[in-house]
């Protein structure tokens, strides 16, 4: 009788401890509750960039927005309190509706083609997605400090005197990024209607980290962009065209560091600081410039910078000479990386760039 109940007891605790290894086997991890925030690397992103050079290879994409509940918006009213609900998760019909300022944290917000923000669409929260959708009047505004924000197939026409702005109350901001959209500005000011702007450093501070344009359509007949003192910033496959006149089509300096761009088009001319260091480390791949003007301030990538290396790139002007200070294209190499002769017109077809609406 011992020895069975021996055997009895030894069988139930082999069972158990088999149970107990088979519970730890599967059990989950242990999560610290304050450990939210999951950096999206760019193996996992919205946008293939291609392999990235060591500079920007930790690049860092928005954080996802975690949702919580979702709703269909059909008016204005419906959707002026969902931008300001966190967690929110919208879709957007066809309609009109009239400018938003969307507040909320962990928010997003898909709109069909034919829905039209006419007015001003400004980010003001964290961890937004914003997809689609036509915005008229303008203009786009990045006022979040904390950033992570995804803009995607966003289509902005842009009224005169109405500033892109991604540098107004936002300073210090991380991980925004743009993609497949299209930012017009229609009657432009020469002083200062740019398609997007990010002003240079508060005192020693970078405007912004993290920051990618991939397929991206920046079209102005005024200025074109502005992109200063901004720490990690990719662009890919993009369009710059200041409408085919020496009006900047690219102005990068104030300290840019880690900077890779790779298959843009720029028509209008190239512009740089001279009064302190343009970037520091940067590659410029197949970079295609157009513009009406030829001296070191408006064809200079190169000019005035620290660790940059242009590849296979070419500058097309129709000036027949330099003016003031020769251009200088930097540390070209590859295919063709000399002045060319344009006709002052004929520019590649980049149809394809940018929102496809």
């Amino acid at each position: 009788m011992k020895n069975l109940l021996s055997l009895f007891l030894f069988l139930v605790t082999i069972f158990l401890i088999g149970c107990s290894s088979d519970e730890n086997t599967n059990s989950e991890p242990d999560t610290d509750p304050d450990e939210t925030t999951v950096i999206v690397p760019n193996s996992e992103s919205k946008y293939n960039l291609g392999t990235l050079p060591e500079i920007v290879a930790d690049i860092e994409w928005p954080v996802v927005p975690e949702t919580t509940e979702e709703r269909i918006v059909t008016n204005d009213t419906e959707l002026q309190e969902a931008v300001t609900t966190n967690g929110v998760s919208a879709k957007v019909l066809a309609g009109t509706y009239n400018s938003i300022n969307i507040t909320c944290n962990d928010c997003e917000f898909i709109l069909e083609a034919a829905a039209e923000i006419k007015g001003s669409l400004i980010f003001s929260g964290t961890r937004i997605r914003w997809v689609g959708g036509l915005v008229t009047i303008g203009p786009v505004r990045l006022n979040s400090h904390p950033g992570d924000i995804m803009i995607d197939n966003l289509h902005a026409i842009t009224d005169g005197g109405k500033l892109n702005n991604f540098s107004g109350l936002a300073t210090g901001w991380n991980r925004v990024a743009l993609i497949n959209s299209t930012l017009e500005v229609k009657n432009g000011n020469n002083n200062g209607d740019w398609a997007i702007f990010v002003q240079g450093k508060k005192e020693t501070d970078f405007r912004g980290e993290n920051f990618i344009l991939a397929n991206v359509r920046l079209e102005s007949d005024a200025q074109n962009n502005r992109f200063q003192s901004i720490k990690n910033f990719v662009v890919v496959d993009s369009y710059f065209n200041s409408n085919k006149t020496s009006k900047n089509g690219l102005r990068i300096h104030q300290g840019c560091e880690d900077v890779y761009m790779k298959d843009v088009i720029i028509v209008g001319a190239n512009t740089n600081s001279g009064d302190e260091t343009q970037l520091t480390n940067g590659v410029f791949e197949r970079i295609t410039r157009y513009n009406d003007v030829n001296n070191h301030f408006s064809n200079g990538i190169g000019f005035n910078t620290v660790n940059v290396t242009i590849n296979d790139s070419q500058c097309y002007t129709t000036a027949s000479s330099g003016v003031g200070v020769p251009p200088k294209l930097g540390n070209a190499t590859g295919v063709n990386p000399d002045m060319k002769d344009w006709d002052g017109t004929t520019v590649p077809n980049a149809s394809n760039v940018g929102a496809d609406h």
